[in-house]
């Protein structure tokens, strides 16, 4: 995850005050725009700062546009009714473009990770020499932004975001689709479309995006125990990502990337990966590979292959032969995922992707598949993901929010 902020060279380093200033009044708007806060009274018994430092801090961030005061709250305490505090979501907005294989998703977002606007707009990858991929894109970008867009407005947007399917790499400064894309985009390129649109980007892996999105979703839906500190999440499409939450937020580790299970070996003389190594995990559990292994189980049977994932999702349960096969595929992936439950330490694992059209018996096999080990699998929650298509813009932009954005500095 990489983030250029504006003015990032010569900026110096924050005071104590201006730091502890920060710290309180980050607070105040994350308390409100979680709802977990809606007067000042009751920031001051949360925050166990002064009724006046609140109202300080109250008045700063409604000067920003950042929350509003919209009249007395609803009480049936005796006394003078405290005055409501919201976020004022429409007064600002973050843009996210998702790189994919055959085009860019854009997306608009207001302050409640709400969704503005979205479009799709095609670009075969493939079809690029490495040479003109920087500039193709950030056309695109500009493109989008100041030609397609009906509801961007610069002057009230925090921050564009980037996800795309791949790694940044810090020694050589490009965020690398090599894998899933066959491309990369230089530091330089997108630093350069900064200066030109003047906002501060905000790059991320689809795969943690995605992750964060689910985090969300699961601090959301349960109250009691509202924050989701530890997760495994792991992304099986055309090939598998995974991201670690710990402690509440993304573990990147200090070269951005922690989490690269689907380069496990699961077989030292198995199928070459493009990543250098052999019997890698993504080159047996992908959804492709699921499915090519399915077609020639079902091809060796004497039974019809099925000609997509969908038909074997749908299949595969009440035929023997493919069911032999997604089983197969689901004890390669408990071996995968039980390596990865052994170095992260962690029980609960979300699987997303597109995997989940493999329904629960899928997720069954899994779970009996891991648990067959023993050890290292008590109090373990698998699950599938239940984000929506826009996951990954939801997820960068809520990140961006808790994790990122400042208010003073």
């Amino acid at each position: 995850m990489k983030y250029l902020p504006l003015n990032a060279v010569g900026t110096g380093h924050a005071g104590y005050q201006q730091q502890v200033k920060e710290g309180n009044i980050k607070r105040i708007f994350d308390l409100v725009r979680s709802g977990k806060c809606k007067s000042r009274a009751d920031l001051v018994r949360v925050m166990n700062l002064s009724a006046t430092s609140v109202s300080v801090l109250v008045e700063e961030l409604a000067s920003r546009r950042l929350i509003d005061e919209t009249g007395p709250t609803q009480t049936s305490l005796p006394g003078r009714r405290p005055i409501c505090l919201r976020l004022n979501s429409d007064a600002h907005q973050m843009v996210v473009f998702t790189l994919q294989r055959d085009g860019v998703g854009y997306t608009l977002l207001n302050l409640e990770c709400k969704i503005l606007e979205r479009s799709f707009f095609p670009l075969d990858a493939s079809l690029l020499a490495p040479e003109e991929v920087d500039e193709r894109y950030l056309q695109l970008f500009e493109n989008i932004l100041f030609r397609q867009a009906k509801l961007f407005d610069a002057d009230k947007t925090l921050m564009l975001g980037i996800c795309y399917p791949g790694i940044y790499a810090k020694d050589d400064h490009k965020f690398h689709m090599d894998s899933s894309m066959g491309i990369c985009l230089t530091e330089e390129a997108v630093s350069a479309l900064q200066k030109r649109i003047r906002l501060p980007i905000y790059l991320s892996n689809s795969t943690k995006s995605l992750a964060y999105a689910e985090k969300k979703r699961l601090d959301a839906i349960n109250p009691a125990n509202p924050e989701t500190l530890d997760m495994l999440f792991m992304e099986i499409s055309d090939g598998i990502g995974c991201a670690i939450i710990s402690r509440g937020d993304i573990y990147t580790g200090p070269y951005d990337v922690a989490g690269e299970i689907g380069h496990v070996t699961i077989d030292y003389k198995g199928r070459p990966c493009p990543c250098g190594n052999v019997g890698c995990l993504e080159r047996y559990v992908n959804l492709c590979a699921i499915l090519e292994d399915a077609k020639q189980a079902a091809e060796a049977g004497g039974i019809e292959p099925p000609q997509s994932f969908a038909a074997l999702a749908e299949r595969y349960e009440s035929e023997p032969v493919l069911l032999a096969s997604v089983n197969h595929s689901a004890a390669l992936l408990a071996s995968g995922l039980y390596s990865a439950m052994c170095g992260a330490g962690m029980r609960r694992v979300v699987l997303g992707g597109g995997i989940e059209a493999l329904g629960e018996a899928f997720l069954r096999e899994v779970y009996r598949a891991v648990c067959t080990r023993k050890m290292l699998i008590h109090h373990l929650d698998l699950s599938y993901a239940q984000i929506g298509p826009d996951a990954e813009s939801i997820g960068i932009a809520h990140h961006f929010l808790d994790k990122v954005f400042t208010i003073t500095s």
